[in-house]
């Protein structure tokens, strides 16, 4: 079944909206989960490391990170 990009993107935004601080993610998965190519999902993944919301672990493995915010 052929999904579109607007479709996959959305699946992909939901499955990395449900991740909490120490859930983990490999490209493949969030590909078969989304419909989207690992290619894709891997250029969202570092993007979200390069940000400071993921970190990667072995692999193509990202683990959702917390986010140190200070309050005044």
């Amino acid at each position: 079944m052929a999904v579109s990009k607007d479709e996959g993107f959305d699946r992909l935004q939901h499955l990395l909206l449900d991740m909490r601080a120490g859930d983990d993610v490999r490209a493949a998965g969030a590909a078969e989960t989304t419909g989207l190519s690992e290619a894709v999902c891997l250029a969202v993944l570092e993007g979200l490391e390069r940000a400071g919301l993921m970190a990667r672990a072995e692999g193509d493995r990202f683990v959702r990170r917390t986010l140190d915010v200070m309050v005044s």
